[in-house]
C-alpha cells in the first residue's frame, strides 16, 4: 500500500476531507489534491506534515508493507508525545496501566 493510499484510508476512517487535510497540515488544498493522486512528488516535510495531521507516524505512512491496520498502542504513544508536557505524571501512570492491560 502506497502512503498516498494510506492517507485516503486514514482520512475515510476519520471523515476528513481533502480541505480539512489541507487546513489541519497547512498544505494547499489543490497540492494536497496533487500529493494524494501522485501527480507531484511529496518532499519529507509534506509527508511528516500529512502524519502530523492525521495522528500517524511517519513510518507507519512509508513503511512499504501491507499492513493497514493503525497500530492503536502507535496512536496512543503519538498522543503522549505530542500532549505529554499538559499531563500530569499521575496521569502518565494511568495511560501507562492501561496500555499494558493494568488499568482499573
Amino acid at each position: 500500500m502506497t502512503w498516498q493510499e494510506k492517507v485516503k484510508q486514514l482520512m475515510d476512517a476519520k471523515g476528513i476531507t481533502q480541505k480539512k487535510l489541507s487546513q489541519l497540515s497547512g498544505i494547499t488544498e489543490a497540492s494536497v489534491s496533487r500529493y494524494l493522486k501522485g501527480d507531484r512528488t511529496a518532499r519529507l516535510d509534506i509527508i511528516i506534515n500529512f502524519a502530523k495531521a492525521l495522528d500517524v507516524t511517519t513510518e507507519y505512512l512509508l513503511n512499504d508493507d501491507d499492513q493497514t491496520d493503525i497500530k492503536p498502542y502507535t496512536e496512543i504513544a503519538t498522543a503522549i508525545a505530542r500532549n505529554g508536557n499538559s499531563l500530569t505524571a499521575e496521569e502518565k501512570n494511568k495511560l501507562i496501566a492501561l496500555i499494558l492491560g493494568n488499568g482499573d
